[in-house]
């Protein structure tokens, strides 16, 4: 019969199955460093900017985010200046989204992941979900170094 696989090709083809429904994506392919200089959000009460904000995603599920912020209150009181900071995250790929939490301490009250969501493009990263600013966020991806 036409159309039909054979006896022997049935195997092959309930053995592919879960393959081909598998994640698309995984810590691997998500794996580089991207980078972001904005406007991070701004209230009534103060206007937060970045100068610098560098994502590194490693091929073992494990990141960092650094970066460079000024937070500038709009009801008086001194600006902050630049000020540096690193956080260390964990990750994951779920349905094609890469799901950043951040490092909980021990006896912390943590607010519960996912903290950024991401969706790789052809540029690098879009962060629509993040903690303390629901903005999207454009990460051009960095080339790699050696």
């Amino acid at each position: 019969m036409l159309g039909m696989p054979s006896r022997r090709l049935k195997p092959l083809l309930v053995s592919a199955l879960p393959l081909a429904c598998a994640e698309p994506l995984s810590p691997n392919d998500v794996a580089g460093a991207y980078a972001l200089p904005t406007l991070l959000y701004t209230n009534q009460y103060v206007t937060v900017r970045i100068f610098a904000d560098t994502l590194r995603l490693t091929a073992d599920g494990r990141g960092t985010v650094n970066t460079v912020r000024e937070r500038e209150p709009l009801t008086g009181g001194p600006t902050t200046g630049p000020r540096h900071a690193q956080w260390a995250f964990g990750f994951r790929v779920v349905r094609g989204r890469i799901e950043m939490a951040f490092d909980c301490p021990i006896n912390a009250n943590c607010v519960p992941p996912p903290h950024i969501v991401a969706w790789i493009t052809a540029e690098g990263l879009r962060v629509d979900s993040a903690l303390g600013a629901r903005v999207r966020r454009i990460y051009t991806r960095l080339p790699s170094i050696p």
